[in-house]
């Protein structure tokens, strides 16, 4: 993990596919290119836990069942909340600050057997209960 102070975020978001594999280097990925935030789904699990990771990077997920999706952070600098009102298996939703940025921001899994205009509705939700928070 990381520790350094800017005014920007570095954010990357990708589809593990749920690969060990692409897990396993995403890790070194992160590293590499000093990404604070990332943004995952399908990511790879055992026993519904999120599997293969450093655990030098602060991991975020939600719910009791599959994971779908998860969100790593690896800057020493921000100070994440889970928003577990707006979080569940299929999505995560944050609030990120440091001394320079906030945002809110969220990794969602929309799951092509089920009917789009349901995950379009959890997202509308989701930022309408955003602007509330």
């Amino acid at each position: 993990m990381h520790a350094r102070r800017r005014d920007k975020v570095n954010c990357f978001q990708i589809n593990l596919q749920n690969s060990r594999r692409a897990t396993i280097n995403l890790g070194q990925l992160i590293n590499q290119h000093n990404v604070d935030t990332t943004y995952t789904q399908e990511t790879y699990t055992v026993n519904n836990k999120f599997a293969e990771f450093s655990r030098s990077h602060k991991v975020y997920t939600s719910g009791d069942g599959r994971k779908r999706t998860a969100i790593v952070i690896n800057n020493d600098q921000l100070d994440v909340t889970l928003l577990t009102q707006l979080s569940n298996e299929n999505c995560v939703a944050v609030e990120v600050r440091s001394e320079a940025v906030k945002f809110y921001n969220d990794s969602k899994y929309f799951d092509s057997r089920r009917d789009i205009e349901e995950g379009i509705r959890q997202k509308m939700q989701w930022i309408t209960l955003r602007e509330k928070v």
